[in-house]
């Protein structure tokens, strides 16, 4: 099984709409052959910045979870409210 974890900030004043997009990624991808979690989270002390972790099966799941409508609708979005992002894949051990 592989994680991958996305940590992001958001520009100022765009944290409502990348909550809209997030939500709308939420809602699809759990349900996706493979994807055992996603879920995203808003840091405490600075409101501004975000992580998602998932877990697949494997790289294929996740490739299926980038080929999807959802994503797209993300990828549409969400590099525009960003300041910066970092992702990376783990195995699972």
């Amino acid at each position: 099984m592989i994680a991958v974890v996305v940590r992001f900030k958001v520009k100022e004043d765009c944290a409502d709409q990348m909550l809209e997009a997030l939500a709308d990624n939420a809602r699809h991808s759990p349900d996706e052959p493979g994807c055992h979690k996603w879920e995203y989270s808003r840091r405490l002390d600075d409101p501004s910045e975000f992580a998602i972790y998932e877990i697949y099966d494997d790289l294929d799941a996740f490739q299926a979870h980038l080929d999807s409508d959802h994503f797209a609708r993300w990828k549409a979005v969400a590099p525009d409210l960003w300041e910066w992002k970092e992702s990376a894949k783990y195995e699972i051990l």
